[in-house]
């Protein structure tokens, strides 16, 4: 089976204090974290994890400390990283739909975007905790027609070595995505594990819904990665194509 080829791709940076990462474990510690997208390849389809914020002055309205560089946008970050264009990616795929994590799907006006139906019916009936979250104009009609969308029901493969694994708890459908490397199985996870520390270590993540889910959510990963991409994990680089170790 041909392996996949991951890459690491920074759209954006957000200084939080690190306890709001990992359930008040190491208050007052102030961290700059990444936004991680990715970008991978079987040799034949492109594929783009996540996208990025929508509109930076609009979102720092809901994290004042966020920020995205010019060259951070993620499809001038693709095209410098992967040297990918936006219309040559074939597969878009969310592991959720807050605003920093589907905002620019609709600049990849040939993919096909990829979601849990519970994810995206929750983004427009959204518990009223978690409303300022989700950015409507990014994933409504206006912006991505309904034929370019799949909604999944649960475990999926999208292609050999391509697999989508719910793993809710951040939101509730939420979804980790997993591609057959030559490390093994890399885990890109979205923020169902922001940092290392949430996988390695089990401590729960910021922005819960529902705690019980996070750490069954959290073993799954175990049982199956060999490797992880956290959401904002701030020990690798854009460009990165070797991931940290999950420890069983």
């Amino acid at each position: 089976m041909t392996k996949w080829k991951v890459t690491s791709i920074q759209v954006g940076t957000i200084k939080l204090d690190r306890s709001s990462l990992t359930h008040f474990e190491g208050k007052g510690i102030i961290m700059t974290v990444p936004i991680w997208c990715a970008a991978a390849t079987d040799g034949k389809h492109k594929v783009i994890v996540d996208t990025g914020v929508r509109d930076l002055e609009v979102f720092k309205a809901v994290e004042p400390d966020l920020n995205v560089k010019p060259d951070e946008i993620i499809e001038v970050a693709v095209q410098k990283i992967v040297g990918w264009k936006p219309d040559e990616v074939d597969i878009v795929i969310n592991t959720h739909l807050h605003y920093d994590h589907c905002g620019r799907n609709y600049v990849f006006t040939n993919a096909r975007c990829y979601v849990q139906r519970s994810e995206f019916d929750t983004a427009f009936n959204p518990p009223k905790s978690n409303v300022r979250f989700y950015d409507l104009p990014a994933i409504d009609k206006q912006a991505i027609s309904y034929f370019k969308w799949h909604f999944v029901d649960g475990e999926y493969e999208i292609l050999p070595g391509l697999r989508l694994l719910p793993t809710p708890g951040h939101t509730k459908g939420s979804q980790s995505v997993f591609f057959d490397t030559d490390d093994g199985a890399l885990c890109v996870s979205g923020d169902i594990c922001n940092l290392l520390a949430n996988i390695n270590e089990d401590k729960e993540p910021s922005i819960v819904t529902n705690s019980e889910e996070v750490f069954k959510s959290l073993e799954t990963i175990r049982r199956f990665a060999h490797c992880i991409l956290p959401g904002h994990e701030p020990s690798i680089r854009s460009g990165d194509t070797k991931f940290p170790k999950v420890i069983a």
